[in-house]
């Protein structure tokens, strides 16, 4: 790392340095002015740089002045969009109150836009100190085999692949994931991964034991490792959790403090990859994915998930729904109940975070309960998803009614578009992830 890779804040408060030579006080700031050091390097140190650095998930430095000034002009756009940083639910009060903003304040942005419209002045040099890069301290890992996936072809998974792979749980007694992080071996080609949690000896489909379903799964295909498993861990497969939901963008995900999902040193992971080979540069290419689990002994409350998609599941339907071709914003919207998603069994349980999912077509996202706006993602970027968590979980019942609406821009497009698994099908997906009852 160079000299400006170790950097002392200065004095000034963070985002606020920026009024100095931009025009001081409250006046806007003056194109010319304003300088990286003094006004445009603390504000992108404090919302930036946690990903803008050697070795962080960005994929270019924003930690010194010679990437920072290389990259001028595409961050003033991004800035000016709202798509960097890439925080994208709204957190202004009026849906829901959410953690980790990172978005920029109108002030921080009219700093970036003057100091790109100067000429993107240096200053004088200062040191300011690096945001540490996130870390999954205490993580073991699991790490899928080697795998050179092929396009499985039709009209719902034209240049994807699904695939599931068995692993042993990393555990030798009954423990609680607390967090996790998926580092893919081949991020140009990898969709997303989920892990589900089954329990060998539980029964699934047909009398036979999850044991036997997997095993005659991987039987299926002696030539490759693993098993064909779109929309689950597998055919016939009865999973207890899926407690790693991973999706390009994604960082480190912690469940809050004192929860975690139960795993048992008798269970099996098994980890869904879904390939995604459009690109004709895909061909031929291999990956091995980890996934980093943090375990603790014990928690307070455990930690379920809900992957609720009606627009996906009308598949199963002799007429599946599609969205309207030629358009600049097509809505499709569906409703369930608490009961239909999977809340059952309880009183209630506490939504602590959400992660909607579309594919490359999607625009935004709305999530009703009841009549309350409970989240509402603006700018949809496929390259960047997360988990949003709120600041104060929302109650949810059996008899709770949930309401999603996915905006997409379809003008691209000549035929209507389908639901399905592939990358240019689309989805109508949101992650729930809700807290069960105190034991």
């Amino acid at each position: 790392m160079s000299r400006l890779g170790v950097i002392a804040i200065v004095s000034l408060p963070l985002g606020l340095a920026a009024c100095g030579g931009g025009g001081g006080g409250t006046n806007p700031p003056v194109p010319g002015e304003v300088m990286f050091w003094q006004d445009v390097a603390p504000i992108y140190n404090t919302k930036c740089v946690r990903c803008h650095q050697e070795g962080g998930i960005a994929p270019f430095r924003l930690d010194n002045y010679a990437d920072a000034k290389n990259y001028a002009e595409l961050e003033k756009a991004r800035v000016a969009e709202g798509t960097m940083p890439p925080y994208f639910m709204v957190n202004d009060g009026s849906c829901q109150s959410f953690q980790d903003d990172v978005t920029l304040t109108a002030a921080q942005k009219a700093i970036v836009a003057a100091w790109v419209d100067g000429g993107a002045p240096e200053g004088t040099p200062v040191t300011l100190t690096l945001p540490p890069q996130p870390m999954l301290a205490g993580a073991v890992d699991v790490t899928t085999p080697l795998f050179s996936p092929v396009e499985q072809g039709g009209a719902l998974a034209e240049h994807d692949e699904y695939r599931c792979f068995q692993l042993d749980a990393p555990v030798t007694a009954n423990r609680f994931l607390t967090g996790y992080a998926v580092t893919p071996g081949d991020a140009s080609i990898v969709h997303h991964v989920l892990a589900f949690v089954i329990d060998p000896a539980a029964p699934g489909q047909g009398q036979r034991t999850n044991a036997a379903i997997m095993q005659a799964l991987d039987d299926a295909t002696p030539d490759r490792l693993g098993w064909p498993c779109f929309g689950g861990a597998g055919d016939g497969i009865d999973a207890s959790g899926v407690p790693v939901t991973w999706a390009p963008g994604q960082g480190i995900v912690e469940y809050p403090t004192g929860m975690g999902v139960p795993i048992k040193a008798t269970d099996k992971l098994v980890i869904q990859v879904h390939y995604n080979l459009a690109e004709p540069s895909s061909a031929g290419k291999s990956d091995s994915t980890k996934v980093h689990l943090r375990f603790a002994d014990s928690v307070n409350r455990e930690i379920a998930f809900s992957l609720p998609d009606p627009f996906l599941d009308s598949l199963a339907s002799a007429t599946p729904d599609s969205l309207a071709a030629g358009q600049a914003n097509v809505a499709y919207s569906w409703t369930r109940t608490g009961r239909q998603i999977g809340i059952d069994g309880v009183p209630s349980v506490d939504l602590v975070a959400v992660m909607p999912h579309m594919h490359g077509r999607g625009l935004r996202q709305e999530m009703r309960i009841g009549s309350s706006c409970a989240s509402r993602l603006e700018n949809w970027d496929f390259h960047w998803q997360e988990f949003y968590f709120y600041k104060t979980p929302i109650p949810m019942t059996p008899t709770s009614q949930v309401q999603v609406t996915c905006e997409y821009d379809t003008r691209s497009d000549t035929a209507p578009v389908l639901p399905g698994w592939g990358t240019r099908n689309e989805m109508c997906l949101n992650v729930l992830m809700v807290a069960l009852p105190p034991r």
